[in-house]
């Protein structure tokens, strides 16, 4: 097992109520992980989503998260 999917396991089991731990989903837990990490800056989330996109080759729904990312950028600066 992968040490991000171990991550992914864990974070289920420290973050969801035992009742949902089995349902909660990869994408619920490592949104967690992301988040936290990122300390819930909205800008380098989706800076993080954009490369995901790019590299699984979804180009058109990039150009969407970069238009978000680039409004974001300017409210910023």
């Amino acid at each position: 097992m992968s040490a991000l999917k171990n991550m992914i396991d864990r974070q289920k089991k420290d973050s969801f109520v035992p009742e949902y731990q089995d349902k909660a989903t990869d994408e619920e837990a490592l949104g967690l992980i992301v988040s936290n990490y990122f300390q819930w800056d909205g800008l380098a989330i989706l800076k993080t989503l954009s490369s995901a996109l790019e590299d699984a080759n979804f180009h058109s729904e990039n150009e969407k998260i970069q238009a978000m990312i680039d409004k974001l950028e300017g409210e910023v600066n």
